[in-house]
Formats: structure tokens, sequence, C-alpha cells
């Protein structure tokens, strides 16, 4: 498949979105999206779970990291780990445009002043960069980190490209016997008290829930990544 010309998408969700997870990558990766699909990754607490399962089926799929220039170190090697174990040969880095850095965190401390505008230039910009060349993307939210994302849907469409969210329905005790029965390597983080892992600025210990380390002296849940590109305008015009 390439861009949806006369595309039947509510008959596309029918057809696909009941398959178990495994044989929903897999048609995916290999028949429908062949060669037009990406994975983005944070490399964070849970992510070696569908980098596993991918790499299982395509250890070349294009996997998109978008390195903010502000994450911890411990995620930069837990990359490396997790490349080496799963014999990842396609990861493809992006970083944030240095024009807008220059114009709007000369400083580096954006993020003190404006997460949103902090975030929509570190990752939401350059995965749209880094999206240009494919129909489909995979990525690995699930419903159980709550919020917004208690509404997630299998299939998504989303800025002209498919969205696949094949763990939506996995729990967090499926997550963690996957990571023990494969031996998948735990994030450095993890052992700290860290559930879910972002920027270093923007990210606590956890203390209840999986996500509430993240932006926790703000209202802000979410990088922006998974907005629709039009809404997002209204925001961000000049940029």
């Amino acid at each position: 498949m390439t861009k949806f010309n006369n595309f039947d998408f509510q008959n596309f969700v029918k057809k696909y979105s009941k398959l178990k997870t495994t044989d929903f990558l897999k048609v995916m990766i290999k028949d429908v999206f062949h060669k037009k699909i990406a994975v983005t990754s944070s490399f964070g607490v849970e992510s070696a779970v569908i980098l596993h399962l991918v790499s299982k089926i395509d250890n070349d799929v294009p996997i998109i990291f978008l390195n903010t220039e502000k994450l911890f170190p411990e995620t930069l090697k837990y990359l490396k780990t997790v490349k080496k174990r799963l014999h990842l040969t396609n990861i493809k880095i992006f970083k944030p445009d240095q024009y807008y850095l220059k114009k709007y965190d000369p400083n580096g401390d954006l993020h003190k002043t404006n997460t949103n505008l902090c975030c929509h230039i570190r990752k939401v910009l350059p995965l749209r960069k880094s999206m240009k060349n494919y129909d489909a993307w995979i990525n690995g939210r699930k419903r159980f980190h709550g919020l917004e994302r208690l509404k997630l849907k299998k299939i998504e469409m989303i800025n002209g490209l498919i969205k696949i969210n094949p763990l939506i329905d996995w729990s967090f005790k499926q997550i963690k016997n996957y990571m023990l029965s494969n031996n998948l390597p735990e994030h450095p983080l993890l052992s700290e008290g860290y559930k879910s892992i972002g920027c270093q600025p923007c990210t606590n210990k956890s203390k209840d829930s999986i996500r509430d380390g993240r932006w926790s002296d703000s209202l802000k849940s979410e990088c922006g990544i998974h907005v629709n590109e039009e809404e997002d305008k209204k925001y961000y015009p000049s940029v």
C-alpha cells in the first residue's frame, strides 16, 4: 500500500484490528506496508517489548529514535544495549533542527518556561521529518498508562499516516512477564524508581501511576508527537 487513494479506513480497521499481536505486526510489516512502515521508540522502560516483537519479524525495520539532546545518559546507553541484544540493524536517529534551537532555546532552558514549545522543537518537528517516507508507524503506547491513552485504538489515522498501536490492551503484568520470559534488558533507571522516562529535565521518579513522573509539576501529560498536525498549527503558527 502507498498513500491512501480510495482508501476505506473503516474496512481496514475491521479487517485487521482483531488479529493477535504477533500476527497483526507481521501482516503490517511484511504485507500491507512492506518497506513503508517504521517503528518509533524512546528506548524507555517498556520499549524492549515492541522492539523484540518487531525484530523477530524483521530486524531491519526502521527504528526512529528522537534524540532531543536532553535525554538521560542511561537512555543512550540502553539504546546501545538493546540494539546489540536484538540485532537491530536500522536505527535512525533524529535531532532537533539547530535553527529552531538557536531561535527559541539558545540557552537550553526553554523547558523551564514553555514545555510545550520545547517538546515541539525537540520532538514533534523531528518526528514529522522522520516520517516523510513512510505510510505507517508502529509505537508502543498502552491503555494502562492512563489519561489520554485510555481511549487508544489499535489502528488510527493521523497526519496522513496509519498509526499502529499493537500493545494497547497489554497490561503492566503482561509487559513485565514478556520482558522476563524473553530475557530482555532492563532500563538502568527502572531500579531507581523511574517507571516512565523522557527528557531528563522533565522526568522525575514515579510515585503512584506509571507516568506521574513526567512533567510532574504541570498539567502536561504528553509530548505532542501524537497530536493532529492541523490542530497543532493553531499553537505554533510561526514554527
